[in-house]
Parts: structure tokens; sequence; C-alpha cells
């Protein structure tokens, strides 16, 4: 269940759609950067031309922009530019950039390339490095979002010897987003009253719904939790999270990188992990699960505790709308609902799960030329600050002109007035699904718009149970760990299931240790120690 898997499900609900890159040469607009005074096209002087409007440049990957749209212009009037757009789907983009770059043609910008390419575009010399200070005085809004989730120095992971190159991009839900859930109509029809807080009272919850008929159907066809065993960050992860040892992912203690997978606490989280599978309170299938899998068992009434994510386990309207795992359970169950938390408490009250560091990608970054030419540096700070952090401009990109085209319903989201209703009408007039960089998508801000005014308190209530257990140094190139990482991670994932199911005996533990360090293990550890002392350590 990883992000991409999500992002090509639940946010193909949202009406955000992400657009990247210029690819226009610069043309500059001046001798220096102005971040505040607005570009003007009239002419100064009587019997003079006027002045060309800066031209910015922005691809339409999905053939959904319309450049006579009401957000379009709405743009090119606040900002005094003209705007163009580049056509390309979104699987020949990397192409065509890359074959732009090797011919010389710099795009003015390119957006989310992996931290390696990252590197690889300013070993090419590609990119012009951007000030702090611009950022700062031109994308406020998009600074604090930012700190919220990265930090005082949200430019950690994307500064070079002491200088930026790109603008940070972070999935900001991914932070904090997996959690656990009890089905709340099990928990009641077995006779529980209280939400699981423990591992021991999860396990005594799990017991009961594999042997009390929690679904009422008379037979023995039920199990307390499932996940999928492809995935070892998030496999069981509450249970790892008990005892403080999360696999798969670097995390720090008292100055040191330590990996989850080879700790104390994961043997303890298999030896809970065995018992339970004897006891038939896992899902055997676990084993072959994919995501869909997961899903359906969930939906068909099969497991009674599941970890995923936790927009999924509440009403479709309480964040990004459509249906989500809820409302389909609630179909078949009036009043449905999930007993959600952010994990259960081990021997030493821990607990947690797994995460994602929210600095998937590098960013965007702009092309050298720039360098020279601030002013258009800046231009396009100020459009990508207002296309995706300013209501009015938002507003206009997304959904049209407001009371001729859409309106706030009663419950506070968005509704579309007609003929705007149909879906082919609003893509003939350009609206809805993008904005113009399409990468720094603050989720608070963006559900003010899908979420219904009383559940909105829900959702955040809900979010704030999570933990933030990432890998810190996710962001980071490390070499050795790149070459090595696949075999190490199928290594540990075929020897937990051994674990789990009872194939191989947890006596053996301290030799999968062994064996792992042996694979690569222990150089891969040696490599994460120095790049936290590099990048981190305070």
């Amino acid at each position: 269940m990883n992000k991409k898997r999500w992002l090509s499900g639940a946010l193909s609900a949202v009406l955000i759609m992400s657009v990247m890159a210029g690819c226009t040469k610069s043309e500059s607009s001046g001798d220096t950067a102005d971040s505040g005074k607005k570009q003007s096209s009239e002419s100064t002087d009587s019997g003079q031309k006027p002045k060309p409007k800066m031209k910015l440049t922005f691809w339409n990957l999905d053939e959904n922009q319309n450049p006579d749209s009401v957000g379009v212009n709405a743009l090119k009037e606040k900002f005094s530019i003209d705007i163009d757009f580049n056509s390309a789907t979104r699987e020949a983009m990397k192409e065509k950039l890359n074959l732009m770059i090797s011919s010389g043609e710099i795009p003015d910008w390119w957006k989310e390339p992996s931290f390696t390419e990252y590197d690889k575009f300013l070993q090419q010399n590609v990119a012009a490095e951007i000030p702090q200070k611009l950022i700062e005085q031109n994308m406020p809004k998009y600074m604090s979002w930012l700190k919220r989730f990265l930090g005082d120095d949200p430019f950690k992971y994307v500064r070079r010897d002491g200088k930026i190159y790109g603008l940070p991009v972070i999935w900001d839900i991914g932070i904090d987003g997996l959690q656990l859930a009890f089905r709340q109509d099990w928990l009641t029809k077995v006779g529980i009253t209280k939400t699981p807080e423990t591992l021991q009272e999860m396990e005594a919850a799990l017991m009961k719904f594999r042997n009390e008929d929690p679904d009422g159907n008379g037979k023995k066809d039920t199990y307390g939790i499932t996940s999928s065993g492809d995935n070892i960050e998030s496999m069981f992860s509450s249970v790892f999270g008990a005892f403080d040892a999360y696999p798969n992912i670097f995390r720090e203690k008292d100055g040191k990188i330590v990996r989850g997978e080879i700790e104390p606490g994961a043997k303890q989280a298999l030896e809970v992990l065995n018992r339970w599978y004897k006891n038939e309170l896992i899902d055997p299938e676990f084993v072959v699960n994919k995501g869909n899998n997961v899903e359906d068992k969930v939906l068909t009434d099969k497991i009674g505790a599941i970890e995923y994510y936790w927009w999924t386990l509440l009403p479709g309207n309480a964040f990004l709308g459509g249906d989500q795992w809820h409302d389909k359970l609630a179909k078949n169950h009036p009043g449905f609902n999930f007993a959600i938390v952010g994990g259960v408490k081990g021997p030493d009250g821990k607990y947690g799960m797994s995460q994602y560091n929210p600095a998937y990608a590098s960013g965007v970054m702009f092309g050298k030329q720039l360098e020279k030419d601030q002013d258009k540096l800046v231009k396009y700070m100020q459009v990508f600050e207002a296309t995706q952090f300013e209501p009015e401009v938002y507003e206009k990109m997304n959904f049209g002109e407001k009371g001729k085209q859409w309106k706030l319903s009663d419950n506070g989201t968005i509704e579309y007035i007609a003929p705007y209703t149909d879906e082919k009408e609003r893509k003939k007039a350009g609206l809805g699904g993008y904005s113009m960089a399409g990468s720094f998508n603050d989720y608070d801000f963006q559900t003010s718009y899908t979420s219904e005014k009383n559940l909105r308190q829900l959702a955040k209530d809900t979010r704030a149970k999570g933990t933030r257990n990432i890998d810190i140094l996710a962001p980071f190139n490390k070499p050795i760990y790149n070459e090595t990482q696949d075999k190490l991670k199928q290594f540990t994932l075929r020897t937990y299931i051994d674990f789990i199911t009872g194939r191989k005996s947890l006596n053996d533990f301290n030799n999968f240790v062994t064996e792992w360090k042996k694979m690569g293990g222990d150089q891969v550890l040696e490599e994460a120690q120095k790049v936290y002392d590099k990048n981190l350590k305070k």
C-alpha cells in the first residue's frame, strides 16, 4: 500500500491535478529582480509601443488547460503576463525534459525529479540557484506550509553546498496518514465497549472477531486483522510500533541511526504476530495479499481491524469527497463507523506506525538561465503561490467564476451551476483539475472546498491521532543503500513471513540479524550514519 497506489486511487477524486514545467527559453524583463512591483505593459511615453508582457510557459499534461479560461485570464490580468502552454503526456514528460536539456534548450522550470536526478541536474549545471530570500518574500504561504511539516529549515533536503536549487515539494498527509482502525459494529457485537488502546486489549478484540461470529452469519469465516504481505514497512506496523521498532526505515536514537528490522523490539513484535497467526487471528492469506485483496476483504466483512489511511476510514465528505471505505460499508451497515487510533501501546507504553517522509521528491527546479533573469524567476514563484495558496486565484483556476459557474452549497462544499454540472461543459470551459505548479498540495486548504463543514473537525481530530515515524534519511542520496536495499528488503520480508507463520523459529532471529549485516547491512548503516552526521545532526 504505497503512496503511488493511493495517488492513483483516492486522489483521483480530488480536483487538484499535477502540472509541471515551463518550456520556453528565458525572456528578460529587466535588469534586476523585483519581487513586489507589478509588471506593466502600458506605454510610459506618448508614441512608444507598449512594452511586451513577460511570457510564462506551463505544461498542459492532460489536455485540460484552456488558454481562455477564467483562471488563466485572471492570472494574466493579476500579474500582467502572457501565458503559453506546451502539451505533452505525463508519461512522455521526463523523456522530453531530458531531450530538451541535451539539445541545449533548457526549460524555464521542471518539477519533482527524484533526489538522485536532482543531484544529476546540478552536476550538469542546468539548474538555477534560488535565493532563499526571494522564496520568503514571494511565497510566504508556501513557506508557512513547508515549515508545518519540515520544521524551521524546510530546505534541508534540497540544499547543496549552502545553496538551494529547488522549491521543496511534500506530500503533507503522508507524514501521519496511516492509522489503525477497528470495526465499531463488531466491537459492539462481541461486547467490547472501549476501543483497544493496548496490545493486550487489541489481542482480546481480535480473538473475539475470529471466534464470536461478529458478522452474524453463523460461520467461522472472519479474521481479526489482515495486511499486504509485499510491503515490510506497513505490514502489521502497529504491532512493531508497540515495541518501538519500525522495519525498513532509518531512524535516530541518541544520535545513532538504527533500522527497526534488526532491533530487539522487532523480535518481540514477531513473537506476538506468530502467536496471533497460530491462533488464527491473522488472515492466513496476508502473505499473498495485494492492496486490492485487502480492500476486498475489508468491504466483504471478513476483517475486523485494519491499518490504512485515515481518510478512507471516514465518510468521504469529511475530506476528499467520493465514496471511501466507510461509505461503502455504511451502505450495508447503517450507522457504520470505524474506531480509529494511532496505534496500540506495548509493554513500555510505546505506540505508533511507520509513515512516509513528506519529502518524497526534490521539488520544482528552474533553468540555469533564470539566474540572470530573476524578474522571471520571481514571477513564476508568485504564480505558483497564487494558484495553490490564495483562495481567489485557486477558486478561479479550479472552479471558475463564483456565482456564475459555481457556488458554495449549504454544507460548505463546491456546487457547480448548470450547465457546468456537466463534466464535459466544465472541461470545455477549462474548469477544474489544474494549478500552474501542481506540486504544493496543502490539503488543509484544498479540502476546505471538498469537505462538509460539519465533518471537518472529525477529519482534523482523526488526523491528529497519527504518529510521525518517518525515514529521516529518505530524501538523501545513499549510493550503498541504493545498491543494496532491494536485496535487504526481500530478505527481511521472506524471513519475517517465515517467523510469523512458524516456518522458521524465532530462535533464529539473531542469525537473521547476522545475515542481514553480512548481506551489506553493516555498510548501509555506516553510510547512513555519515549521511545523518553531515546533514541532520545538530
